[in-house]
């Protein structure tokens, strides 16, 4: 299954997201020296996305964990394209951010949504145009 075909505008089903580990065996993977280089580089001075946790990094797309809901939605409403220079600097491309709670993640809890912060004007474009064929 390719991710972005379970886009919904913005969001993704928990249902679809957690098949999508489970298909590509991302449970399994080890993800503890891009996690460091994580730390180290949110660590070095107060940033977007400091406290918060990586999760996985797959393909295009990284997972990261939030400790609550008003975390993700004061994400959410203060992302800016300019913070993928973090990704750059890190994975030498931007990235789509997922983003869960820790509740989400622990509970996978069926009907819920997971925000998916776009890497660039490109992919919001595209998703916008799907989204809109939906309807």
């Amino acid at each position: 299954m390719r991710l972005e075909e379970k886009f919904q505008l913005c969001y993704i089903k928990i249902e679809d997201f957690f098949s999508w580990i489970k298909e590509n065996f991302l449970f399994d993977k080890d993800f503890l020296e891009v996690k460091k280089r994580w730390k180290k580089k949110i660590n070095q001075e107060p940033n977007f996305f400091s406290d918060i946790e990586l999760l996985i990094i797959y393909e295009d797309f990284i997972v990261l964990k939030c400790y609550d809901e008003n975390h993700i939605s004061f994400l959410t409403k203060t992302y800016e394209l300019d913070y993928q220079i973090i990704c750059q600097e890190l994975f030498q491309e931007k990235k789509n951010i997922i983003i869960i709670s820790d509740n989400q993640w622990r509970e996978r809890k069926s009907g819920e949504k997971l925000i998916i912060l776009f890497k660039d004007k490109e992919t919001i474009e595209k998703n916008l145009r799907e989204s809109l064929k939906e309807k």
